[in-house]
C-alpha cells in the first residue's frame, strides 16, 4: 500500500456573522434582564431603622397576685398605640397611650415615656431594650419587613410576666 495523501477538496460555507451578533446580544439582554429582576437579600444594620414609627400592641399582664416565675394562668389585657422614633443609630424614643383592660386611658397626651437601645442583625432580625418613666426595663424582639418600613415583634419579660406583641409601621 502506497502512502498517499488525501485532500479535501470541499470547502466549509462561510456563515454570515449577522445572526451570530444577534443572538449574542439577544442573550446578552436577557441575562440582563434576570440579574435586574432576581430580588436581593438586604442587609439590614442600625441605620435600617430610622425616622418615626407608628405601632399598635397587646400585652398582657399577669393578673394580681399571680408570681411571674410560676405558671400564669390569668391575664389583664392593655392596648397601646405609640410614636416611636428611632435615631439610625442605635437609640429610641417613644411616646405612647395606654388602655388598661378598659379601664382609663392613659398618657393622652402622647408624653414622652419610654427611652431605649436597640440592636439589628444583617438579617434584619434584632431587639429593643428600655426603660418607661416609671422605672420598668422592657426588651422585644423582632423583624424588620417590608424593606425597612415595618417591624413585627413580640416581647416576654420574665421579671414581670408581662408578654406583648404588636406591628409598628414607618410614618
Amino acid at each position: 500500500m502506497k502512502n498517499q495523501n488525501i485532500m479535501s477538496t470541499r470547502t466549509i460555507p462561510q456563515m454570515s456573522k449577522a445572526p451570530l451578533v444577534k443572538s449574542t446580544l439577544a442573550l446578552g439582554i436577557v441575562a440582563l434582564i434576570m440579574q435586574v429582576a432576581v430580588p436581593r437579600a438586604q442587609a439590614f444594620d442600625l441605620s435600617s431603622l430610622n425616622g418615626n414609627y407608628a405601632d399598635s400592641s397587646v400585652t398582657l399582664v399577669p393578673e394580681t397576685g399571680q408570681h411571674p416565675l410560676v405558671r400564669i394562668t390569668a391575664y389583664a389585657p392593655y392596648t397601646t398605640v405609640a410614636l416611636y422614633t428611632f435615631d439610625g443609630a442605635g437609640g429610641f424614643t417613644g411616646r405612647s397611650v395606654l388602655n388598661f383592660g378598659g379601664g382609663d386611658i392613659a398618657n393622652t397626651d402622647f408624653n414622652q415615656n419610654v427611652t431605649g437601645t436597640y440592636a439589628v442583625n444583617a438579617n434584619g432580625t434584632g431587639s429593643v431594650n428600655f426603660t418607661t418613666v416609671a422605672g420598668s426595663q422592657h426588651r422585644r424582639h423582632f423583624v424588620i419587613g417590608a424593606g425597612g418600613n415595618e417591624l413585627k415583634y413580640i416581647g416576654t419579660d420574665l421579671a414581670t410576666g408581662i408578654l406583648s406583641s404588636g406591628t409598628m409601621v414607618k410614618q
